[in-house]
Parts: C-alpha cells; structure tokens; sequence
C-alpha cells in the first residue's frame, strides 16, 4: 500500500517493479490505491479520514486468506493500524512508514504546527493535487538530487535512483491527497504520539520495519516506535546504512532505488517465506 498522496506507482514503475518482483517469485500480488488516488478515485477520497484508509485496507484483508501486507510511509501506519485493529493478517512490513510523525524532523515539526494552529481554517473535504508538484520536480530533479546532501527535507538520496525512473516516480506517482488526513497527521505530531500506538501494543501480528539512515521524511526515531512497540514477539528491525550497505538510503529509494532490488527486495522475501 502507497503513501500520502501517492498511488501504485510507488512499487511499480515501467523501469522497476517490486510488485511485479515478487509476482515473479510466485505471490499473489495486490497493490492496493486508497481512496481518492490513482484508479481509486471515483471513491469519495477528497472526504475520506484516516479512519477511511484503514477500513479500506481491511476490507481488502478480509476477502484474502490473511496477506502478508507491505506498506510505505502513511501506507505502512494503515497497515499497523488496520493489523491493530484486529485485521485478518499474517504480517506487517513497513517500509519508512510512519508510526510517529515529525518528531525527529525539524522541517516538518514546524510545519505540521503552522498546520495545526490554522486547523480552524482549513477547508475539509478538499482535495490537494500533488501531481503538479510531481511534475515540477520531476523537471528539476537534478536540483532536488542535489538537496538531498545539504537540506533535511529531501525525498530520497541523491544519486540513488535513475534520473529517467525518478521522473517517472514523480510525475505519475504523485497523486491527490485529503486535507484531513493531512490534519490529523498534523495533529499526531503536534500531541506527540500516534492514535493507535495503544493497541499496536497488544497486537500479535509479526513486523518487519525497514528504515533508511538518511530518510528525512520518516527519520530513524519516528519510524522505529513501530518495533518498539510491537505487542508480538516476532519483531524485526532493519536499518539500511552507508556503514552496513554500502551506500545511504532515502525514503523513496528504499523502495525504488537502483539498490533496492539486491539488497532491500529480497530481505522482504525472506521475511514472508519465513512466515509461510
């Protein structure tokens, strides 16, 4: 499952596909578009809460035998969440998904209080096309590739994804996203934790949590609440470094990078063919 105002482009590009990676080694793959995004987006999604999403995704659950479900960033908090709240799953991996949010991001700390503070102005039930913001990167990418070494707030790292793949990711992975969803993401980094951090707790699914060294977006101490806090005993944490990898991970590359496919894809394998 994608993350906020993304669509199936995140795992599945005409260059690189972990979706079609795994369908290879014999899954059944489904890459699931949350309301309002992508092919989903006849759904009322410019009006969906986050609440929304996690309904979405385990009534998905619900007509499979117990998935093994893969999230990135918000993607992968529906799917701690939607396993908390008693989906029928067999695991959860995370992939930089969001447990808490914005604490260990100056940039986005103070941007999700702007946020909070003028809540009582903002427009509900509207959506934000972010497809034009993909679209503007995407023709300055070598400037935003750059970024990544000087600014905490770039998307991946530089040189870690193809510059002809990169455009791509933006231009049609970017997508529409609710201002309520962004609200209440504002407000869990404003009250400092997650809605559901309570009953992750006591849930018995196993984890999986993937974190890049310099993901900037979801940053090791956000991301990592999720294994902390997991109620199962089968938990896993994965950090992909310079140090232990070779070369450092952003927060899309970990999915899409020209790295992915030998050193992050197959440690997502392993875990499931563990499990099954």
């Amino acid at each position: 499952m994608h993350g906020f105002a993304q669509n199936r482009v995140s795992w599945h590009t005409s260059r690189r596909s972990f979706s079609a990676w795994l369908a290879e080694r014999g899954y059944d793959v489904h890459n699931l578009e949350l309301r309002g995004h992508g092919r989903s987006r006849a759904r009322p999604g410019m009006q969906a809460g986050f609440d929304d999403y996690i309904g979405d995704l385990t009534r998905v659950c619900e007509q499979l035998d117990r998935p093994f479900v893969i999230g990135h960033s918000l993607g992968g908090a529906c799917a701690y969440a939607a396993a908390a709240a008693g989906a029928p799953v067999r695991g959860v991996v995370g992939l930089g998904a969001l447990y808490r949010f914005g604490g260990h991001s100056p940039l986005l700390k103070v941007f999700t209080k702007a946020t909070w503070k003028a809540r009582r102005v903002a427009v509900k039930g509207v959506g934000i096309r972010t497809r034009l913001a993909g679209r503007m990167l995407a023709g300055l990418w070598e400037y935003a590739d750059v970024a990544g070494y000087i600014l905490p707030f770039s998307g991946w790292w530089p040189g870690s994804v193809e510059p002809a793949l990169l455009r791509e990711r933006l231009t049609d992975g970017m997508d529409w996203t609710s201002v309520q969803v962004w609200l209440e993401m504002s407000r869990w980094a404003n009250q400092g934790y997650w809605d559901h951090e309570e009953a992750w707790k006591n849930a018995q699914v196993p984890v999986l949590v993937l974190v890049g060294d310099e993901d900037h977006l979801m940053p090791l101490g956000d991301a990592r609440g999720a294994y902390d806090d997991a109620g199962h005993e089968d938990r896993t944490l994965r950090v992909f470094s310079l140090e232990d990898d070779g070369m450092h991970w952003g927060h899309l590359d970990i999915v899409l990078g020209k790295h992915a496919p030998d050193v992050v894809w197959p440690e997502i394998d392993a875990w499931i063919s563990a499990r099954t």
